[in-house]
């Protein structure tokens, strides 16, 4: 971050912590991001994490990974009045549901 870069790739980058460290690294990255408004491309299998941290998500198919939903405005959704629960679960029944199971 030092070096205020225009795009930042992040792969899983906090899959391995446990879910405190975790939860404040997605608290300090949306922080940042705040801040500085530069684009970060972030993988995760996590669909929480994802509407967490995204404000466009998409969902890729199995082999050969093609792009298979994009969810646009999910900075939209909010804990609070139960949006971002519905989001998860359309998300989940998009990945899992429809008998195409991603991995």
């Amino acid at each position: 971050m030092a070096m205020e870069p225009d795009i930042l790739l992040m792969d899983e980058p906090f899959a391995a912590l446990d879910a405190l460290t975790r939860r404040t690294c997605q608290d300090e990255l949306l922080q940042l991001w705040q801040e500085t408004k530069f684009t970060v491309l972030f993988v995760t299998h996590s669909i929480a994490e994802a509407i967490k941290i995204g404000n466009r998500i998409l969902l890729l198919s199995p082999h050969p990974g093609r792009v298979k939903a994009e969810i646009r405005d999910v900075d939209k959704v909010s804990a609070e009045d139960g949006s971002a629960a519905k989001l998860e679960k359309q998300i989940h029944d998009l990945l899992f549901v429809d008998g195409e199971t991603a991995h």
